[in-house]
Formats: C-alpha cells, sequence, structure tokens
C-alpha cells in the first residue's frame, strides 16, 4: 500500500517478522519468569497491534497471562504546539490497578529519533510510578535524538531521516505481515 509518490526500498516478510516475535517473546520471558507485576504497554498507534502480539507471544512463553495495556502520548509530545492535535482514538489504558513496583515494557513498531518514546515515558508516569521500565521495538531505523535505546529489538534498518518505515501488522492474516521501508 505504497502512495504513487513512494518508493519502496526495502520490504521484510511475514516470515522473519514471525521469528522476530518469537526472538523477543523469549528474551522477555528469560529476563521476566518470575516478575509477578510485568505488563506490556503499546504505544499508541502502530505499539497497540506490536504489543498486542507481543504480550500473546510473551505469555506462551511465560505459561501466564501478560496484561496489555494501551498509551497515548499525544498531550506529552514536544511538537504539539506545532502540530494540530489529531482525534483521540486510543486512550490511554494500563490494565494494572497500582502500577507501583510494577515492571512495564513499552512496546512501539518502529523507533526513530525517539521523542515518542520520551512522551511516553511522561504519560506512563502520570499514571503511577513502575519500578522499571524496558522498552521493545520491532524495527529501529536509527536518527536517534535522545539517548533511548530498546532493551528488546526485532530488526535494525539503518535509514536516511527522508525514508519512512512501516511496520504493517495484520490481527487476522500473520502471514500478511510486512515490514517496509519507503522513500519519496
Amino acid at each position: 500500500m505504497t502512495s504513487p509518490s513512494m518508493v519502496e526500498v526495502k520490504e521484510i516478510g511475514a516470515a522473519q517478522i514471525s521469528q522476530a516475535f518469537e526472538r523477543l517473546a523469549s528474551e522477555i520471558a528469560a529476563a521476566h519468569a518470575s516478575t509477578d507485576k510485568l505488563v506490556i504497554v503499546g504505544v499508541t498507534n502502530g505499539g497497540i497491534p506490536f504489543g498486542k502480539r507481543l504480550a500473546t507471544a510473551t505469555s506462551s512463553q511465560i505459561g501466564r497471562d501478560i496484561p496489555f495495556g494501551q498509551i497515548n502520548a499525544t498531550f506529552h509530545r514536544d511538537d504539539i504546539a506545532t502540530k494540530p492535535i489529531p482525534g483521540i482514538k486510543e486512550r490511554t489504558s494500563i490494565p494494572l490497578e497500582d502500577m507501583n513496583g510494577a515492571t512495564v515494557i513499552l512496546a512501539d513498531d518502529v523507533i526513530f529519533s525517539g521523542r515518542t518514546i520520551r512522551a511516553a515515558i511522561n504519560e506512563l508516569f502520570d499514571n503511577g510510578r513502575p519500578d522499571k521500565v524496558e522498552l521493545a521495538i520491532l524495527c529501529d531505523r536509527g536518527n536517534r535524538k535522545l539517548p533511548i535505546q530498546p532493551e528488546y529489538l526485532g530488526f535494525t534498518e539503518m535509514t536516511d531521516p527522508s525514508q519512512k518505515v512501516r511496520a504493517e501488522l495484520d490481527p487476522e492474516n500473520p502471514d500478511s505481515d510486512r515490514l517496509v521501508i519507503v522513500e519519496p
């Protein structure tokens, strides 16, 4: 689904993405098999489908349900004054009554400058004080502007800042998943 003005430069297919999910879930399970208050929280928008699938895969690896929540960092963005606020479809919803002492894994599909994750961390702390926050990312596209790095990473694709990276994760049909790098 590339617009006429965009050209696909690279595609990572469903088989590789499936392997990345299994590896990420395995790494999280190894690090947190005995962590009582573990929750995976997807960052809107692309982090929600990624985080849901990661929570399911991690639950399977650990052998117990790992709660999933979502976080909307819109009002913590540092560019809020220059961009119109989009209609909020996905509100912050964290499935713990008390986040104090919890381990939260923030999940997002693509990390670029790090600014969205910084905003998500601010929103997270507006909802409580977790003991630990870790980051799981499907694709790190480089070009970081803030010192934010994922603990759990599916792919690293060094991109030019003008390029775009789209994670197309189909919750109904994972065989059609793909990660696409496009340029104008």
